[in-house]
């Protein structure tokens, strides 16, 4: 009995010896915290590069809740239970609501290996994310004067077309611009230009008008085309209009063939844009065919659907040539 008793007791010390090799360093178990001067995040994971990724996201992840709860942060490591307990979080979104902000100037202030994991300690000053912040918003400041500025040497559709969706650039601004008031312990005045970049687009998107010139035969494809147009909130006038912004040419070349009993029609469609002044902006080439057992007109209507999804197909702008 006595021996059984040694065996269990033996037993049960390699178990707690191994236990205690393993143990994390008490620096990960008590991390230092966040403070007013620096993010503090720790990591582990099976290998060195793993582990500071994984104190990076964590970085992210405290950056992004000061910013949701203006400057208070939690503790990263308040679970230590089980291997990566509190790393399984969405990198992915993390980095979708940070707008993919890189932290620069981060320090991997302390790395251990027990066992086979690895453990470090990432730290980064609060005044280096402030600065990259800054930095950031500057640039995405000065994109938007480029643009603005560049109005006065470009076509107003062609610029149009080029700053209609400033949705990314609005939301990386929008991100910088609270993560910096979360931060800072001052109050940070800094401009944001895409309220203006806004109010131009809009403002030239108003002034835009295109007038489309076909024959009577290609009035169906005109109205196709009109409706592509309504889709983005152009206003389509008539022809013979002086008011228009710019016009879109439809030069048609139908061609007619009759084989097996089938009516065959094709058309070639010479699609050109031009603006106010007869300045040729864009151009491109639309073939589309069909066929009909009844008749030539319905080879037509056919030839002119086939047109209609060609547009939506190669995606209109690029169908206009632009």
């Amino acid at each position: 009995m006595n021996l059984k008793l040694s065996a269990i007791f033996l037993g049960l010390t390699l178990v707690v010896a191994c236990q205690s090799t393993s143990k994390a360093p008490d620096w990960y178990l008590n991390p230092t915290l966040t403070n007013s001067a620096s993010l503090v995040a720790v990591g582990e994971a099976t290998s060195l590069d793993k582990a500071k990724q994984k104190a990076m996201s964590a970085l992210n992840q405290q950056l992004w809740t000061e910013v949701k709860s203006k400057g208070l942060s939690r503790n990263i490591a308040n679970d230590i239970n089980g291997r990566e307990h509190y790393q399984q979080l969405n990198d992915f979104s993390v980095n979708t609501k940070t707008s993919a902000v890189v932290l620069n100037g981060v320090v991997f202030s302390k790395a251990q290996q027990v066992g086979k994991v690895f453990y470090v300690e990432a730290v980064v000053d609060k005044s280096n994310i402030e600065a990259q912040l800054l930095a950031d918003i500057e640039n995405y400041n000065q994109q938007v004067q480029f643009e603005l500025d560049s109005l006065s040497q470009m076509d107003s559709l062609v610029w149009w077309l080029k700053n209609a969706d400033v949705t990314t650039l609005e939301r990386n601004m929008a991100s910088r611009l609270s993560m910096l008031t979360a931060l800072s312990s001052e109050k940070q005045t800094s401009r944001n230009l895409i309220p203006q970049l806004k109010a131009k687009v809009a403002e030239v998107h108003s002034g835009i008008k295109v007038a489309i010139a076909a024959t009577v035969n290609d009035q169906l494809m005109k109205k196709s085309i009109t409706a592509y147009f309504t889709d983005f909130n152009i206003q389509v006038v008539d022809a013979a209009s002086s008011s228009y912004s710019h016009k879109l040419i439809l030069d048609t070349d139908w061609r007619k063939n009759y084989i097996s009993d089938m009516y065959i029609s094709t058309v070639q469609v010479n699609l050109v844009l031009k603006n106010h002044a007869g300045n040729v902006l864009a151009s491109n080439e639309v073939i589309a065919n069909a066929n009909s057992v009844t008749s030539y007109e319905r080879a037509n209507e056919g030839a002119t659907r086939k047109f209609s999804a060609e547009l939506k197909e190669q995606s209109f702008w690029k169908a206009l040539g632009l």
